[in-house]
């Protein structure tokens, strides 16, 4: 359960503010984002199967994410989706590769912009979600319940178990 106390501690990421830092990462360092097409077909299998509409409960929100964004793509670059550059998401950190990445972590100006936790959160559970959901025909009525999909889907990648990720994604699985 979210509880209110975290939500008004968190600090909000506009896609303003997310825009005015990476246009300043490209200008000072000559380089365009490099988001992998992999990472960007995962984002875009969110928005297909409709993942980006719900809130923490599954239920519809009235504010959807917006996949096809830059934000979202490089929130779901950053922690690891759709390559192996990245095993998690303070991996990035440390990346001299990615100028624009390493421009926003030196640069001492606003390495926060990858701290928002509500989409931090939703990004994962999205794609998670798109996950276990792609190998079920849509409509198909001899599935297991969410809570046993996830809990497979979790339990062969070895990740953690419990708490809000998994709430999340119980929510999201089973509203689809």
């Amino acid at each position: 359960m979210i509880k209110l106390k975290d939500l008004l501690l968190e600090r909000i990421v506009t896609d303003n503010d997310f825009h005015k830092v990476i246009n300043m990462a490209k200008k000072a360092t000559g380089a365009k984002p490099k988001i992998p097409s992999r990472t960007i077909k995962l984002c875009s299998e969110v928005k297909k199967d409709g993942f980006h509409k719900l809130d923490y409960q599954g239920k519809k929100s009235g504010r959807a994410r917006e996949p096809h964004k830059l934000m979202y793509q490089y929130y779901a670059y950053v922690q690891g989706w759709g390559h192996s550059k990245y095993k998690n998401d303070w991996d990035w950190r440390s990346d001299k590769a990615d100028k624009i990445l390493n421009w926003v972590q030196t640069s001492g100006y606003n390495s926060n912009i990858f701290e928002y936790d509500y989409l931090k959160y939703h990004v994962n559970t999205d794609i998670q979600a798109s996950q276990v959901v792609a190998n079920i025909m849509p409509g198909s009525k001899d599935e297991e319940p969410a809570y046993y999909l996830v809990k497979d889907y979790l339990n062969s990648f070895g990740a953690k178990r419990g708490g809000r990720d998994e709430d999340m994604l119980v929510a999201k699985v089973d509203w689809w």
